[in-house]
């Protein structure tokens, strides 16, 4: 009796760290970004939609761009991440709508995860002008600066009266 009640608890045991070790097989899933509702090119019409069109239809865009043409970019995402992995970028759906100078729709463009370009980014450090101290110099090189009190006869140091 005693031992079926131990092979039951042991069962048990196995059973649940069996279940909990295949919950954490499932993987977190992170949506971000722009959330869309239809296909954004039958939103906006090129040659007639304006910002203020496309701000009514699709919201404030996810990002705009810093220089060159006024473009505005509805970036859409999906991540899925393993236990403790780091999360893996697995959908990427980025529209980019450029404006013209009256602010008029002049293109959109549709990119997905597979146009993306993977780039490096330089690992490179400004030199500055100085001297660099070495190991012995950093240890010995106070050796003989300082003066004792500051006497008659002595030299003060800069910013002090004779005698302090």
């Amino acid at each position: 009796m005693i031992k079926n009640q131990c092979l039951n608890k042991v069962f048990v045991a196995v059973a649940a760290s069996l279940l909990l070790s295949l919950g954490a097989c499932a993987p977190k899933v992170n949506n971000g970004g722009y959330i869309r509702e239809g296909d954004i090119k039958s939103q906006i019409t090129v040659g007639q939609s304006t910002h203020e069109d496309v701000r009514n239809k699709l919201g404030s865009p996810s990002s705009q761009s810093s220089f060159g043409d006024d473009t505005w970019y509805y970036v859409t995402d999906r991540k899925e991440s393993y236990a403790f992995l780091k999360p893996e970028l697995v959908e990427q759906d980025v529209f980019s709508i450029v404006f013209d100078t009256n602010g008029i729709v002049s293109k959109i463009g549709n990119y997905k995860l597979d146009d993306s370009k993977d780039f490096e980014l330089v690992k490179r450090t400004t030199p500055t002008e100085g001297h660099t101290l070495g190991f012995f110099e950093q240890v010995l090189g106070n050796v003989g600066r300082f003066n004792g009190p500051a006497g008659k006869d002595k030299t003060v140091a800069p910013g002090r009266r004779p005698g302090t």
